[in-house]
């Protein structure tokens, strides 16, 4: 959703490879019209399923750190036109990779 900045990679103590992004820390070149922020409730359910997948043995990212702030972002959380004041918050997110077929549309010419 171009939200998405990524950190980097780092091996842990296992030895495996994983991958850090922050998600909801601001505008990148991919976040079209959007301020490419997230707000607390949408990050507690990101944490929330990736923690229940995780348990659940499903492969899945996972969430390290969720952070808020008082910088304010305006939402409209039902899609009914109201719009409404919300916390900004931005999610540390790790997984063995964040590669996926959305990544390769980087390549795509334009109006394509």
């Amino acid at each position: 959703d171009g939200a998405a900045i990524y950190l980097g990679e780092v091996v842990n103590e296992q030895g495996d490879r994983v991958e850090i992004q922050l998600k909801g820390a601001g505008l990148t070149p991919f976040s079209r019209m959007a301020d490419g922020r997230k707000v607390l409730r949408s990050s507690v359910r990101e944490f929330l399923c990736s923690e229940a997948m995780h348990a659940l043995g499903i492969p899945t990212t996972r969430a390290g750190t969720l952070v808020t702030s008082d910088t304010v972002v305006y939402r409209d959380p039902v899609y009914d036109g109201t719009i409404v004041e919300e916390k900004a918050s931005i999610v540390l997110r790790m997984a063995s990779t964040f590669l996926r077929f959305g990544s390769f549309e980087i390549f795509k010419a334009p109006n394509e």
